[in-house]
């Protein structure tokens, strides 16, 4: 189903560094729908064992099992090990924590400086694997519980949505998008092997990409000698992640595409004042 059309409104100012008119574009636009993971493929079922959210703590039969979080992300249950996996809101960022079922102290995940979200028990070996979601793109993070050894598995310049470990225990999946592609699922053991796409994006984009003082730039794969490109600068956080509108303007138009989290700074503005084949006569800035 094709998506509506976007609703903008537009102001110009000139970039302080330079005598470039600037056009700011605050929009909103409908997506793509999301991918539901267990409908595509065999999730491995859960039980919560009565465990419920309520007022930032977890709670079973009426029974505090936590302090109070400013929030808890979500929550996952080990029968075998009668201990709860959680990810929990205590300052300003999601740790990865871990409660008795049977009530004791909290006991924490050697913590990242990002969050870390979706936590989930592995079916066999005492792990759990989690979303980090880091300043370069997320990766899943899997734990041994008793010996704390991590693995990690990366995805630059991307986003994950979701995670779940399959029915047979041997693989876990997880929902991912990027610029230069909408949602698709990918596959692969705990530790990162016999990766694989399980469901194809609807739209992959032919653009080549790399970071430039803070942004992730986008561009034709395929230049011309001498071409130089309109650039678009898309400010957005999350940055990393599918854009309907932004991806028919790659699709549509021969220009280059900053993806930023926040505005452009003078550091940004200098380093694409250097790349050659950017027409610094023609940019705009759209703002989300």
């Amino acid at each position: 189903m094709p998506s509506p059309p976007s609703r903008c409104v537009s102001r110009s100012v000139r970039s302080p560094q330079s005598s470039v008119l600037l056009l700011f574009l605050a929009c909103a636009t409908s997506q793509t729908p999301h991918i539901d993971l267990c409908s595509k493929v065999a999730c491995l079922p859960h039980d919560t064992a009565g465990v419920a959210i309520a007022a930032g703590k977890l709670v079973v039969n009426g029974k505090e099992l936590t302090p109070q979080f400013k929030a808890i992300q979500s929550f996952d249950v080990s029968l075998d090990r009668r201990e709860i996996v959680f990810s929990a809101k205590r300052a300003d960022n999601f740790d990865i924590g871990l409660v008795s079922l049977d009530g004791s102290d909290v006991h924490w995940v050697p913590e990242d400086p990002s969050d870390e979200t979706d936590p989930q028990w592995a079916p066999r070996g005492n792990k759990v694997s989690y979303i980090v979601h880091a300043r370069a793109g997320d990766l899943i993070r899997t734990v041994h519980i008793p010996t704390s050894m991590q693995l990690s598995v990366d995805f630059p310049y991307a986003t994950i949505r979701a995670l779940a470990w399959d029915r047979p225990a041997e693989r876990y999946s997880v929902v991912v998008s990027s610029p230069d592609a909408s949602e698709r699922i990918e596959s692969m053991q705990y530790d990162g092997r016999a990766r694989r796409t399980d469901v194809a994006p609807e739209v992959r984009l032919d653009v080549a990409q790399e970071p430039v003082a803070g942004a992730l730039l986008l561009r034709p794969s395929a230049m011309r000698y001498g071409e130089k490109l309109p650039l678009v600068v898309w400010v957005s956080d999350p940055p990393f992640v599918w854009n309907d509108e932004r991806g028919a303007m790659m699709r549509k138009r021969r220009v280059a595409c900053a993806i930023m989290r926040r505005a452009p700074d003078d550091a940004f503005w200098a380093a694409v004042r250097a790349i050659p084949w950017i027409d610094m006569n023609h940019v705009s800035v759209r703002d989300r």
